[in-house]
C-alpha cells in the first residue's frame, strides 16, 4: 500500500467535483460505521512532484479539532448538512495512505480557518521554511536569527533536514523562507541553482548569486501556515510568481566566482582530451553487437553509452522486436558483466505500487517479504563492501507494461540524490526489532553509483505513457533501424584488451563531471526561450533546472575521436533536445498549435533557425514533424 508522507493542503471538495469524478453522489455521507465520511480536495503542489491523487477520503473520527463538531444526535440529513457547513470554513493539512480498496485516506489531519481571500480554484505552492529557535528534527541545526542562516549558506554548510519536504522537488524551488518567531517576519533567501543532500546533515545549497529580501506586507494574506509545523509554508501561486520575479531583480548579497564561457571555450575544454581507450571500448561494443546479430549505427551506440554514463536512468524505446533488450545485454557483455553482475527484471502488468518491486512488511507473520522480482537482493549485494568495486547493470524489461510512477515512485525520488544520500527505505525503523528477518533485511538499503539502471519500453495500446516525473529523470532513446540492405555479416573481431570484466573504478574513470555553467551562454539562452514558449502553452509544460544539468553532463561524457564517427557537440545537443525536451511536449491541438506554426511568435522552427550556431537541430526538426502529424491525425500528441 502506498503512503504519502508529504503534508498537503486541502479544502472540502464540492458535491459537483465528487460527482464529476465518479467518486459518489455527495461530498459527505454517514458510512456503515456511523462515522461521517467526506472528501478533501488537494489544493497545494510540491514543485517537481504532483500529488498522486486530487481527492482523498477523510473520516470525522480522524479529525482532531474541537471546533468541528459531529452532532450525532441530529437526524442524518441535518447531521450531514451541519457538518458540511463547518468543514467549508477550514483549510486542512494532511498526508494520506492507500487502503486495501484502493482509496486514498487522509491521516494526521490538522485544520485552521479558511482565509478571507480564498476562492475555489486557488492553488498553493509548498515552500520549505526554517523557523528561528525551532529545530526541524531533534539535534537539527537551530537558528536564532536570519543572519545565522545567511552565514551558513555563504559558508557552503548544511542548512537543515527540511522535514516533510520531498527533496526531489528542491531542484524546482530556488528559495527558502525564514520565519522569525519573535518579530513574526518572513524573509526570502535563495536564487539556488542546486543542492546536495546528506541523510544525517540535511540540505546544502549551491548558488551563483545569493539574494535576500523581506516578505512584502500584502503577501502575508496569501500564505497558509500551521502552528505545529515549522518546516513548510503554503504560498499562494500568485505570490510565488511574485517572489520568483523579485529574485531576478534583487541585488546579490553574496556572489560565487563564475566561469564565464562561450561556445568555443567550452568546446576546447571538452573536446581536446585524449579518449583513445574509451574509443577502443566503443569499437568493441559495436563488434559485440554485430556478433549478436544487432545492426545499429555507431552513433546510436555512442549515444547509448554516453547516456548510461551520465544518466540515473536510460530508457530504450522503439518498435517491438528491434533488439532493445538484446542491446542492453550486449552492453553488459562488452563490459564483461556476466552471471550476477547483469540482471534482467521483467515488469508485470499488475504492478500497482512500489511493494511489487521492493517488497513489504508481512505484519501477520512479522517478516519482511522482498518482491520475487529479486530487485532488493541485487541492491543489497551491490552495496556490500566486498562488491563496491563491482559494476552492475539492472534492466527493467518492458517497464511501461505497468505505470512506472506507481511501482517505481520511491525509487525515482532517490535516483537524483548524491551517492551517499541514495538510501531506499524498505520499512519503518520501528519494525526492525520486531521482524524475524531484520538481520538480513535492514530498514534501509544504499544505492551506490556502481549500479546502472536501464529500461526498455514498447509504445503500443498495451502500455502506459510516462509522466513528467519519469521523463525528468530519464534519457529516452528511440533506436533507429539500419536499412536491411546495409546489414553486413562476416567475420567480426574484437579487441582482446577489452574482453574483460570492467570494475566500477575503471568505468568511473570514463565519467566526466561538468563544471558550473558548462552549457554555453547561447545554449542556455536557447533552452530558456524554449521553456518560455512551452510554458506559455501550458503551466505544466517547461524545462526545469534539472534537465539543464543533465544535458551538460551528457555533453561532457561524449567519447571523442578524431574521425567523423564521433558525435559532435552540436549533434549531441540536438540528440539531447529530442531525448530530454521533445518527450515532454504533449497535449491537445488547441494547446500546442502555435509551436508548429512558422508564422507564430511561439514557433520552435523559428528558434531552431535563430540558434543554428548551437545546432542544426536535424533530429529535433524531424521529431517536431512527427508530433505535428500526430496532432493533425488525432488532435493530440503524447
Amino acid at each position: 500500500m502506498r503512503t504519502e508522507a508529504i503534508d498537503w493542503l486541502g479544502v472540502l471538495a464540492t458535491e459537483e467535483e465528487i460527482r464529476n469524478n465518479n467518486l459518489g453522489r455527495s461530498n459527505c455521507i454517514v458510512n456503515k460505521w456511523d462515522t461521517l465520511q467526506f472528501y478533501l480536495k488537494v489544493i497545494s503542489r510540491m514543485p517537481g512532484q504532483a500529488s498522486n491523487t486530487q481527492y482523498v477520503v477523510c473520516y470525522s473520527n480522524r479529525l482532531d479539532n474541537e471546533a468541528i463538531i459531529d452532532n450525532e444526535a441530529y437526524d442524518e440529513d441535518v447531521r450531514i448538512d451541519d457538518y458540511v457547513k463547518q468543514l467549508k470554513n477550514y483549510f486542512f493539512r494532511f498526508n494520506y495512505e492507500e487502503n486495501q480498496a484502493g482509496y486514498f485516506v487522509a491521516k494526521n489531519i490538522d485544520a485552521i480557518n479558511l482565509s478571507e481571500d480564498y476562492y475555489p480554484g486557488k492553488g498553493f505552492t509548498t515552500i520549505p521554511m526554517i523557523m528561528s529557535k525551532h529545530p526541524v528534527y531533534p539535534n537539527d541545526r537551530v537558528y536564532d536569527n536570519f543572519e545565522e542562516l545567511e552565514n551558513t549558506l555563504k559558508n557552503d554548510e548544511y542548512v537543515s533536514k527540511l522535514n516533510k519536504y520531498n527533496t526531489s522537488g528542491l531542484d524546482n524551488i530556488p528559495y527558502l523562507i525564514f520565519h522569525n518567531t519573535e518579530t513574526l517576519e518572513y524573509r526570502i533567501i535563495g536564487n539556488f541553482t542546486g543542492f546536495d543532500y546528506d541523510v544525517t546533515r540535511g540540505i546544502r545549497y549551491d548558488y551563483n548569486e545569493l539574494k535576500s529580501f523581506v516578505f512584502e506586507e500584502d503577501w502575508y494574506d496569501d500564505v497558509v501556515s500551521f502552528e505545529n509545523n515549522n518546516s513548510l509554508l503554503y504560498v499562494g501561486d500568485y505570490v510565488h510568481k511574485k517572489i520568483m520575479a523579485k529574485l531576478d531583480e534583487t541585488e546579490a548579497i553574496a556572489v560565487k566566482e563564475k566561469i564565464e564561457s562561450n561556445q568555443e571555450e567550452i568546446n576546447d575544454l571538452f573536446f581536446n582530451e585524449s579518449q583513445d581507450d574509451e574509443w577502443e571500448f566503443i569499437e568493441h561494443f559495436e563488434a559485440v553487437a554485430k556478433k549478436d546479430g544487432l545492426f545499429y549505427t555507431k552513433k546510436d551506440l555512442i549515444n547509448f553509452h554516453a547516456a548510461v554514463k551520465s544518466s540515473s536512468l536510460v530508457i530504450l524505446s522503439g518498435l517491438s522486436g528491434t533488439g532493445k533488450s538484446q542491446l542492453v545485454q550486449c552492453y553488459a557483455k562488452a563490459l564483461g558483466l556476466i552471471d550476477d553482475s547483469f540482471h534482467m527484471i521483467p515488469v508485470r502488468p499488475n504492478w500497482n505500487d512500489d511493494s511489487d518491486l521492493i517488497g513489504f512488511v508481512d505484519s501477520m507473520h512479522m517478516v519482511y517479504r522482498p518482491s520475487d522480482a529479486g530487485f532488493i537482493n541485487i541492491l543489497m549485494e551491490a552495496c556490500q563492501e566486498r562488491n563496491k568495486n563491482k559494476l552492475y547493470i539492472v534492466c527493467f524489461d518492458e517497464m511501461n507494461l505497468a505505470r512506472v510512477e506507481h511501482y517505481f515512485s520511491q525509487f525515482l525520488s532517490i535516483l537524483e540524490m548524491p551517492e551517499k544520500s541514495r538510501v531506499l527505505r524498505l520499512y519503518s525503523s520501528e519494525y526492525e526489532s520486531r521482524l524475524y528477518n531484520s538481520d538480513k533485511y535492514k530498514p534501509t538499503v544504499e544505492i551506490g553509483n556502481n549500479i546502472r539502471f536501464i529500461g526498455t519500453v514498447n509504445i503500443d495500446e498495451s502500455t502506459f505513457h510516462f509522466s513528467d516525473k519519469v521523463l525528468d529523470r530519464a534519457n529516452v532513446i528511440k533506436l533507429e533501424i539500419i536499412p536491411y540492405t546495409e546489414w553486413k555479416t562476416g567475420e567480426i573481431t574484437t579487441k582482446g584488451s577489452f574482453v574483460k570484466e570492467w570494475t566500477y573504478e575503471e568505468y568511473q574513470k570514463l565519467i566526466r563531471m561538468p563544471k558550473d555553467n558548462m552549457l554555453s551562454d547561447r545554449e542556455r539562452e536557447f533552452i530558456w526561450n524554449v521553456h518560455e514558449v512551452l510554458n506559455s502553452c501550458g503551466k505544466n509544460l517547461g524545462i526545469g533546472p534539472r534537465i539543464l544539468k543533465q544535458i551538460a553532463k551528457y555533453l561532457a561524457n561524449l567519447p571523442i575521436n578524431s574521425n567523423n564517427e564521433n558525435i559532435s557537440r552540436k549533434e549531441g545537443f540536438d540528440i539531447q533536445f529530442v531525448q530530454r525536451i521533445m518527450t515532454k511536449i504533449r497535449g491537445q491541438r488547441e494547446q500546442l498549435t502555435a509551436i508548429f506554426d512558422v508564422e507564430s511568435d511561439k514557433s520552435l522552427i523559428k528558434l531552431f533557425d535563430e540558434y543554428s550556431d548551437v545546432s542544426d537541430f536535424l533530429k529535433s526538426r524531424r521529431a517536431l514533424e512527427i508530433k505535428n502529424q500526430e496532432l493533425n491525425d488525432y488532435g493530440y500528441t503524447l
